[in-house]
């Protein structure tokens, strides 16, 4: 017997362009077809993580931006993993290579054709230019002195033995395909990058054919001081997906929906 999770997705309506605006629609998505995904859920920052640095700007970025990440977490994205895992709904933990191969479940990343160099990299147009605005954006030296070479899963969302840890769209694009699942409901960061682009986000994922949600609350854009109390970037990463790509849907309602489908399990048939 199906167990169906009922949200509402709101989407943005572009036609006819007369007409653009919000929009609504009933979803009923089968649990057993539907994977909870925290992205990214990094703990630079984090109790137990390692500590920001003013000299870089890494994760995401500005301190006040990993504090509000952090809430996030603690607030939203851990109360819905933990009603997912309830429900019974699967769990993927969506991360960089450098985390997931910290993770003994991680696993077929090396067999991935993907994964494999297709040759040497074209020579740089400017040479140094990359290097140099990354050093401006990020600091000097980032990717070796900054936080994020000791960087983790954040402990307040971290994975468990059973939830696979997977860092290309390619891989989690096959252990989906064995498990039957076709629903992804993200979680994470950040709203206006990571969650639209990187391997296993919402848009590689989309262009597999999945229908990808992402819960409202329990995400958070790239902000800078000028940007954080309006949540412009957040905003504007939630508008894109809700234009192209698929819906947003209500923490509340994920909750409440979550805890319908675990008194359900509960309930002897």
């Amino acid at each position: 017997m199906s167990r169906i999770l009922k949200l509402t997705g709101r989407y943005y309506r572009t036609v006819p362009q007369d007409a653009a605006g919000y929009a609504e629609e009933e979803l009923a998505l089968d649990a057993g077809h539907s994977a909870f995904i925290p992205l990214h859920c990094w703990d630079i920052g984090c109790p137990g993580g390692p500590a920001t640095d003013p000299q870089f700007c890494v994760g995401m970025g500005h301190h006040a931006t990993l504090a509000a990440a952090y809430e996030v977490m603690r607030d939203y994205i851990r109360p819905a993993l933990d009603a997912a895992r309830a429900a019974g709904l699967a769990v993927y933990h969506v991360q960089c290579e450098s985390i997931a191969a910290r993770y003994p479940q991680w696993f077929e990343c090396d067999a991935d054709p993907v994964a494999a160099s297709s040759g040497e990299p074209a020579p740089e147009a400017i040479p140094g230019h990359r290097d140099a605005i990354l050093s401006r954006s990020h600091g000097r030296d980032y990717m070796t002195r900054s936080p994020l070479t000791d960087m983790d899963i954040a402990e307040i969302v971290a994975a468990l033995p059973d939830e696979p840890v997977v860092h290309q769209s390619a891989q989690f694009d096959r252990m989906l395909r064995r498990r039957g699942i076709v629903n992804l409901v993200y979680t994470g960061f950040a709203t206006d990058m990571c969650i639209l682009s990187a391997p296993g986000g919402v848009g590689p994922m989309f262009s597999l054919g999945y229908r990808v949600l992402l819960i409202r609350e329990a995400t958070l854009g790239v902000e800078q001081p000028d940007t954080l109390e309006e949540r412009l970037a957040t905003r504007w990463g939630m508008r894109f997906i809700e234009t192209h790509w698929g819906d947003t849907v209500g923490f509340d309602q994920f909750m409440a929906e979550c805890a319908r489908l675990a008194r359900e399990r509960e309930t002897p048939s």
